[in-house]
């Protein structure tokens, strides 16, 4: 709500399926309960729009003919002389559509080879002997055209064309459909736009020069290798990154570590400030009989990792340690949904001799339970390997539930985490370089029952007192009021920084 009493318009904005990140509901639910009409935007780019979710205030966006075309998108740009950032976008085009369109016909005779070998595998009279030449060749080739380019030809195609899909194709495309949605849907125009990652920025971008609102960017990691999977050359991002930084009112992130780099990188222009990832508070937190675990741990110390499984995040550490942690007084439980890295840990454990005896794997449940589902637990791992760049200012959601389930958390050397962990005195940290670690710190805890009962109490009452969205929400909306107030928000930052 306004100073003047009027209810101000805020869009949450996201670029991919609103509900695969827990920090946009926490934006929407928390400013919505704080007086603001909220629309979530997200965006389904392989599907048709789906009708708005009219309860949660959810619209989601599909690619279909309902959009702005290129052309328009095209005839904006041209009509905003003097706005850099969209003819940048215009020119940045061309010269990756070139290097594509160079590549490819350089890259040809390859991919004629690829063809050729393709439909001799589909007839059975095709011989070895002919499979084993074109592949010859083939390799050939390819060493040739690389070598030019000292190596890097085939990185820089895939970077370039890695970049054009985001840029253009990705990000291109939600902005005009966002953009036809709210001329469509003109008692929809924001007050605010509450950007979430770069691919959502450009099209907070443009609807702040077509309608003049204000633009909030919430950066949820640090550089290309966040949101890219091939970033040849990484310095494109952030020219693309910068060039919308210029437009943008205002920024967040989610650690101090990330918001120092931002405001080393960008000159503080905008300022970032801190709203970690910070769980709501859970009201009403009992146990649920559905996930207890006592039937397992059979009296032993229960140890839980809690998230997705995924490389580099130091799971298979976590196997490996296990084999030299005391299990006849400890057990192992990691909650998360199957992928094949699950099974590759899963075949890990059983190697180890552990598996369903004091190794647990157990089956996911939906994020708002997460909290819940951990309350049957003693000690919370984040055992994320801190040599990673992203993991530098890494704020993970389960440090916040770990906290207010009351379980001692043990985390790798997390910058952010391990200043929270020290701020609430409720965890230590281990050093994820070392190998042996983990399972000595796990073995000194599983010694400490009454210790580790003390420090899970003192990381609930620190999440209730200062570690939850709910505190940080202060910030938000001293951001999403500065227009009207023209208040500086160097208090806004210091507060974020006091409650970490």
């Amino acid at each position: 709500m306004s100073e003047s009493g009027i209810q101000k318009r805020l869009h949450v904005l996201c670029a991919h399926e609103p509900k695969l990140d827990p920090r946009i509901g926490w934006t929407a639910q928390t400013a919505a309960r704080n007086g603001y009409a909220v629309r979530t935007i997200g965006w389904i780019a392989d599907r048709v729009a789906e009708p708005d979710d009219a309860d949660a205030c959810i619209v989601r966006l599909g690619l279909d003919s309902l959009s702005k075309s290129k052309r328009w998108l095209l005839v904006q740009l041209a009509r905003m002389a003097g706005f850099p950032t969209l003819w940048a976008f215009t020119v940045m085009g061309a010269p990756f559509l070139f290097v594509w369109i160079v590549g490819t016909i350089l890259l040809l005779p390859w991919r004629i080879l690829d063809y050729v070998m393709e439909k001799l595998g589909q007839h059975e009279r095709t011989t070895r002997r002919v499979e084993r030449l074109i592949l010859r060749i083939r390799a050939w080739f390819f060493w040739r055209v690389d070598a030019v380019f000292k190596g890097g030809m085939v990185r820089l195609i895939n970077g370039l064309g890695a970049y054009r899909w985001y840029f253009l194709t990705h990000a291109g495309a939600f902005a005009r459909r966002y953009a036809y949605w709210l001329e469509t849907n003109p008692e929809q125009l924001p007050d605010i736009i509450h950007a979430n990652d770069p691919d959502a920025l450009m099209a907070a971008v443009l609807v702040k020069r077509l309608y003049g609102c204000r633009v909030v960017y919430d950066a949820h990691e640090y550089g290309p290798d966040a949101y890219i999977l091939h970033t040849t050359p990484r310095s494109v991002f952030f020219i693309y990154e910068r060039m919308l930084m210029a437009h943008v009112d205002e920024a967040i992130t989610v650690s101090p570590p990330i918001a120092d780099k931002f405001n080393e990188r960008y000159e503080s222009r905008p300022h970032f400030l801190v709203v970690p990832n910070a769980s709501p508070l859970v009201d009403d937190l009992r146990p649920d009989p559905q996930f207890a675990l006592d039937e397992l741990a059979r009296g032993r110390m229960r140890v839980l990792y809690q998230g997705g499984f995924a490389a580099h995040r130091g799971l298979e550490q976590v196997i490996a340690a296990w084999n030299n942690v005391d299990d006849s007084k400890a057990v192992l439980f990691l909650r998360g949904p199957d992928n094949e890295f699950r099974r590759v840990l899963v075949r890990a454990a059983e190697a180890g001799g552990r598996l369903n005896t004091s190794v647990f794997f157990l089956p996911s449940v939906s994020e708002d339970q997460l909290t819940i589902a951990a309350l049957d637990a003693d000690i919370g791992l984040v055992p994320y390997l801190s040599h990673i760049e992203n993991h530098q200012g890494a704020c993970p959601n389960k440090v916040g539930q770990y906290m207010q389930a009351g379980l001692t958390i043990v985390s790798a050397k997390l910058p952010f985490v391990a200043s929270l962990l020290a701020a609430g005195d409720c965890g230590t940290i281990y050093d994820d370089t070392n190998d042996a670690a983990l399972s000595k710190t796990l073995n000194a805890l599983i010694r400490q029952p009454e210790y580790v009962t003390r420090m899970g109490q003192n990381g609930r009452s620190f999440a209730r007192a200062h570690y939850n969205f709910e505190a940080y929400f202060l910030v938000l909306d001293n951001l999403y009021r500065a227009g009207e107030t023209g208040k500086q928000h160097d208090n806004s930052h210091q507060f974020a920084r006091d409650r970490t």
